[in-house]
């Protein structure tokens, strides 16, 4: 009986394979094998998921492209987003993409589902406004991971307007404000997944978000500082009980007000206010 090889695999299988595959194997390894497994790699379903190094400028990818500074980085990201027209997924930023290439993705993946930006950049910082613009581009996003944002409360909007299927929302290193948390819990109370890392909130605010998004299956809450009354008071445990995958870790609570009850009664009626508003 001939033995299998891998070069002799079906063209769909190979594809199926290589599309879980990040940009550098991709690129450096799979597609060197041999003539059959570079065809593959030129199918766009298997770019459907682009995972870029998060420090590429000193990566094996950069050094193999001459890819060192920014502008050779670009050219880089352009060249790999082009080998998926219209099939990306999900895409990983590198934590050196600017602005322009955002840009670019966004024009040549409608279809993305899922998108990671890189935190602690100043491209969030910087180019909040241009980012919340670019979300009307993504009609069919998922999944949003980012930082610290300038313009957080406008992308939360902006996705609550043009993103019917929106499910999860990550953010770290950022301090979730008054106007973020209304704007996560009158747009996107059906969330399934949060995320929270490294943020400051208000305990108050965050048992505003428990209570709003209700379908919530996924809970993380990592290396946060609170602010106020203890996170595990009983109102807020009640909330977090029905929900599957809670994490809780390396949190810390100040012990001085900021926001209080008659406060947080005042958010509730500005959430309920909007809803009602958006009903009508």
């Amino acid at each position: 009986m001939e033995e299998s090889k891998w070069e002799n695999l079906n063209l769909d299988c190979l594809v199926n394979i290589f599309g879980r595959r990040d940009v550098e194997s991709l690129l450096l390894y799979v597609s060197l094998v041999c003539k059959q497994w570079h065809r593959a790699t030129l199918n766009p379903f298997c770019w459907q998921k682009l995972v870029f190094p998060l420090d590429i400028s000193s990566s094996r990818l950069a050094s193999a492209f001459g890819a060192g500074d920014s502008v050779n980085i670009s050219r880089l990201i352009k060249f790999v987003v082009d080998r998926s027209p219209g099939c990306c997924s999900k895409i990983v930023l590198a934590s050196v993409t600017t602005i322009a290439d955002l840009v670019y993705v966004s024009d040549v993946s409608p279809n993305l589902k899922t998108l990671v930006l890189p935190t602690d950049h100043s491209m969030l910082s910087d180019h909040g406004a241009t980012i919340s613009e670019l979300i009307a581009k993504w009609k069919s996003l998922e999944v949003l991971e980012s930082g610290k944002c300038s313009s957080m409360e406008k992308i939360i909007e902006q996705i609550g307007l043009y993103c019917k299927n929106f499910v999860g929302l990550s953010v770290a290193g950022a301090e979730i404000d008054h106007k973020v948390s209304v704007a996560i819990v009158s747009k996107h109370a059906g969330i399934k997944s949060l995320v929270l890392e490294r943020i400051s909130i208000n305990t108050a605010l965050l048992t505003l978000i428990l209570g709003k998004c209700n379908e919530l299956e996924l809970l993380h809450v990592r290396n946060c500082t609170f602010t106020r009354f203890g996170f595990f008071d009983e109102e807020v445990d009640h909330y977090v009980s029905g929900i599957k995958d809670f994490q809780y870790q390396g949190n810390v609570t100040m012990p001085y007000d900021v926001l209080d009850l008659e406060d947080l009664r005042c958010l509730s009626e500005e959430v309920n206010a909007q809803e009602s508003s958006e009903k009508s």
